[in-house]
């Protein structure tokens, strides 16, 4: 449903080019240029992912297409990466957010700009978007933000409702960005000295996990490259684009309401990436809906963008557990703004014998044993690294505290984040509430529609925990993600409550017993009902692929329950590669594994071994990082190990040890 967007009638070029920061400093940025004497907007997309190479993560499709429809557009690689000068200090660090206010005040002082430009992307580069937007550089008019979020503590993959996150944080993400840091430039782009240069970086950039783990609480650190709770800083016109089956959902919704400046929101059905080309479906024309957006912020197109739906949500209906799929069934609605016109919330009451009832039924109390590796219904965190619907929520429930209500009577239309307002206590000093929000079929399947969870140490504030007092009764609320969900009639609501997140949340270690008092709510945030729209649609995807070819197989994963020992571990792996010329391949392996124990919470492990691979003519280099976390009642133990190898030799290693005590997690 793209307003008339300028047309792909340009010859593109590539070209690389060194841009100045304050600070002396010059970034590497790979350009995609339209073969053309005019002065044309630039887009800038910020990220440590090696714009030399790492490219073919799809990005690179998407960069061509923008280019030949004018733009001009750069690859920035962040301070200290690729053949960027600096040292990768910590992700989005303040140099980095300074340096992509500068990125864009050069580029739009360029002859060959027209004084315009935009800064895009999806994850890191959503990030780097949005807090240079809240520098509120001059030469920027425009952002889009894909899957990222204006609350680097709340919704990042460090922690997760005040609790350590697994499966980004320790599992791959920390892991990952220690080795990718680790590889060198392309000979090409680094001089006659980038082996000098690389071995500088080696020994002084810093293993970024660490870092992370030092900062338990919500603070200074945290807020630093937050926009949260200061929307007002943005002032460029803002296209939001996020999943509902990614991480970082609960961002689109929250900045659609908050933002003053410009702004629109499209919230697909789709995982974390490009919804050009997602894992989950249906897949649409969203560089259509980007460039139309472009064209009117950074080229003056009057092509009625301000008229089109403010909100534009794919509401999901009920998909089968049991039979997958990729494209989830559902439909899009068009809203003026966010809170939808109408909006309301359906209150149900934890009622008597398990029930959702509308109306408080009894009093009492209901209770379940903390079960540190419950959880695995749900197994992917926004969808990373494990892709597609969640399985069969009963097993998951039948350790759980369920209520489930009365077969519905007409659709119910939820669009926004639910709520889940109880009274708790627990015998254990921390601990957390697990919430899962299901559609019971006519067939008794339980689909998962979002979830939520919080250690209830954090229950007042992420920035100042408290403990839990054991046998103390406290009113507590628990946010779910947000999601567009149409329960239908036939189907029954359920909500699920239980302690863990396993493996997504690392467990807390004290064994537990959770009363939960009847009488708590379920608030769902509802829309006026409405069907189907045919005019309300993003179309067939549009974008040409293939230009940058990669091959990735699928992630294997396995949830394993040791029969004598009661250990369950959740192992993942997967591999990516591609030939980046007829000379240059590139390949990305990793393997990662969790064990948790429900008899002994405490006692958990994770460990994670990520290698990137670079060959070139009569060179090949390897980064393999590998790391151990694991924990006790007092602390967690962290050992990192870096090897980079070059032609089969070891050319540096590094290693760090260290224990952090846990700060009520």
């Amino acid at each position: 449903m793209a307003a008339r967007t300028s047309k792909p009638s340009f010859t593109v070029r590539d070209e690389y080019m060194r841009v100045p920061t304050r600070d002396g400093l010059a970034l590497h940025a790979r350009l995609w240029r339209p073969v053309s004497d005019e002065r044309l907007p630039v887009v800038v997309n910020l990220d440590p992912y090696r714009s030399s190479d790492m490219r073919t993560l799809g990005r690179g499709d998407i960069f061509h297409w923008l280019a030949r429809h004018g733009y001009i557009v750069a690859h920035v690689s962040a301070r200290g990466t690729d053949a960027s000068e600096g040292i990768a200090e910590d992700e989005y660090s303040a140099n980095e957010q300074r340096d992509g206010y500068d990125a864009v005040e050069w580029f739009g002082s360029q002859p060959w700009c027209n004084g315009n430009v935009a800064a895009i992307g999806t994850s890191y580069s959503a990030f780097t978007a949005i807090q240079i937007a809240a520098q509120q550089p001059p030469h920027l008019k425009a952002i889009v933000p894909i899957c990222g979020t204006d609350d680097r503590y709340t919704d990042d993959v460090h922690y997760h409702g005040g609790l350590l996150h697994v499966g980004d944080n320790v599992m791959t993400y920390g892991v990952s960005m220690l080795a990718v840091n680790a590889l060198p430039t392309l000979p090409e782009h680094g001089g006659v000295e980038w082996l000098d240069v690389w071995a500088a970086r080696l020994e002084r950039t810093p293993f970024w996990l660490p870092i992370w783990m030092e900062h338990q609480r919500d603070g200074l650190y945290w807020r630093s490259g937050s926009l949260a709770p200061n929307w007002d800083r943005i002032r460029a016109a803002t296209l939001i684009c996020g999943g509902w089956h990614d991480a970082y959902r609960n961002a689109g919704m929250r900045m659609l309401a908050k933002l003053t400046a410009p702004k629109r929101a499209i919230m697909g059905p789709w995982t974390h990436g490009y919804p050009d080309f997602n894992a989950v479906g249906p897949s649409g024309d969203f560089s259509g809906e980007m460039i139309a957006w472009l064209d009117r912020w950074l080229k003056g197109i009057d092509n009625g963008v301000e008229r089109e739906p403010v909100l534009l949500a794919y509401m999901q209906e009920h998909a089968s557990p049991h039979t997958g799929g990729v494209n989830r069934p559902g439909f899009w609605r068009g809203e003026p703004g966010y809170p939808v016109p109408g909006a309301a919330e359906v209150t149900l009451h934890l009622a008597r014998d398990g029930r959702l009832a509308e109306r408080p039924d009894g009093s009492g109390e209901d209770r379940f044993d903390y079960r540190a590796t419950l959880g695995t219904g749900t197994l992917g965190w926004g969808g990373c690294p494990w892709l597609g619907p969640a399985a069969d929520q009963r097993p998951d429930e039948s350790l759980s505290l369920v209520y489930t209500s009365a077969p519905l009577e007409t659709p119910l239309h939820v669009l926004g984040n639910p709520r889940i307002e109880v009274r708790v206590r627990s015998t254990a000093p921390v601990i957390a509430l697990a919430c899962k929000l299901a559609d019971v079929a006519p067939d008794g399947s339980s689909a998962l529609v979002t979830n939520g969870i919080l250690n209830l140490t954090r229950r007042h504030s992420h920035a100042r925990p408290e403990v839990v007092a054991p046998g103390h009764t406290y009113a507590v609320t628990v946010e779910l993600d947000a999601t567009g969900y149409v329960f239908r009639p036939g189907h029954a609501i359920r909500i699920a409550l239980s302690g863990s997140d396993y493996p997504n949340s690392w467990p807390t270690p004290y064994l537990a017993t959770v009363g939960i008092e009847r009488g708590g709510r379920l608030l769902l945030p509802t829309a006026p009902p409405r069907e189907a729209d045919p005019s309300l649609s993003l179309g067939p995807p549009k974008l040409p692929r293939g230009r940058y070819p990669q091959q990735a197989d699928l992630d294997r994963v396995s949830v394993v329950r040791d029969a004598v020992t009661g250990a369950v571990t959740v192992e993942t792996s997967a591999e990516q590669s591609a030939r980046l010329s007829g000379t240059y391949r590139y390949r990305h392996t990793r393997h990662a594994r969790i064990t948790a124990n429900d008899a002994t919470p405490a006692i958990a492990s994770c460990e994670s071994t990520i290698s990137h691979e670079m060959e070139l003519p009569g060179q090949h280099v390897s980064a393999s990082a590998s790391s151990l976390v694991t924990s006790t009642v007092e602390a967690f133990h962290l050992t990192i190990d870096l090897e980079v190898t070059m032609n089969g030799r070891r050319h540096f290693a590094r290693s760090v040890r260290r224990s952090y005590a846990r700060d009520l997690l």
